[in-house]
């Protein structure tokens, strides 16, 4: 990973954990373009849904992409931003009035401008990126492995749920101690996902098994008690907060 990716993706993730939204005028207006939140996704799906999106063609040229669902279909584009632009509380959310008058703002401006504001929607989520950049990935395949390794010496042990978003996701939040409004309405879905990722999970070994334990496994991220780990953190947070061009 080159300098510039490396940099995309802490701004990326300091906007994340601050909640930063992306500020747009139309006009004399000023709108923002909000975190998703796990509720917006289920919102926006009927409507990307109805885009029949070419995911080909929004992976090699997106712009290209975007400007020809922004002359085709504006007003499902239109949609989609005035769902994006809602403030993160339920209230909101649901305040149809309010989101057909910023639905009629966005489809008031210039195609190529509307394309731009779809493009930065579609290409938003860096979740899977960051996971990888944090090393998320890596720490979960070491769980993986010494779950396997217990699995080994413990062939009785059933587990039973997780199989839907309720078990799997918001479930588990919720023992973390997150409400179903932070949940659902206020936390961004990536924050969320990225927390459930690096979730602190404690497993026992006995002296058998942790003498097959992989040498890589283990390891942590971020320590609130080192300095240099809350400093770094803290730059992230101050480069995220920087003014971008528009």
């Amino acid at each position: 990973m080159n300098e510039q990716n490396e940099r995309e993706l802490a701004h990326a993730l300091a906007d994340i954990i601050t909640a930063q939204p992306h500020e747009i005028r139309i006009g004399r207006k000023t709108l923002r373009l909000y975190p998703v939140t796990l509720a917006k996704t289920f919102v926006l799906r009927r409507w990307m849904d109805a885009l029949e999106i070419d995911a080909s063609l929004l992976k090699v040229n997106p712009y290209v992409e975007c400007l020809r669902l922004a002359e085709t279909q504006r007003e499902k584009v239109a949609e989609i931003l005035a769902v994006h632009s809602a403030p993160n509380t339920q209230k909101d959310l649901h305040d149809s009035r309010s989101r057909a008058m910023r639905r009629n703002l966005f489809a008031s401006v210039k195609t190529d401008h509307l394309a731009g504001l779809l493009m930065a929607v579609l290409t938003q989520d860096k979740t899977d990126e960051l996971t990888q950049y944090l090393g998320l990935s890596a720490e979960r395949e070491r769980l993986t492995e010494v779950l396997a390794l217990k699995r080994e010496g413990c062939k009785n042990n059933l587990s039973f749920g997780g199989k839907s978003i309720f078990g799997a996701f918001i479930g588990q939040l919720k023992e973390m101690g997150y409400t179903d409004e932070e949940i659902l309405f206020e936390r961004s879905y990536s924050y969320l996902r990225l927390m459930l990722a690096d979730k602190v999970t404690n497993i026992y070994l006995s002296d058998d098994e942790l003498e097959n334990l992989p040498q890589n496994a283990g390891g942590t991220l971020l320590d609130g008690d080192d300095d240099s780990d809350m400093d770094q953190l803290e730059a992230l947070i101050k480069a995220g907060g920087e003014k971008r061009p528009q």
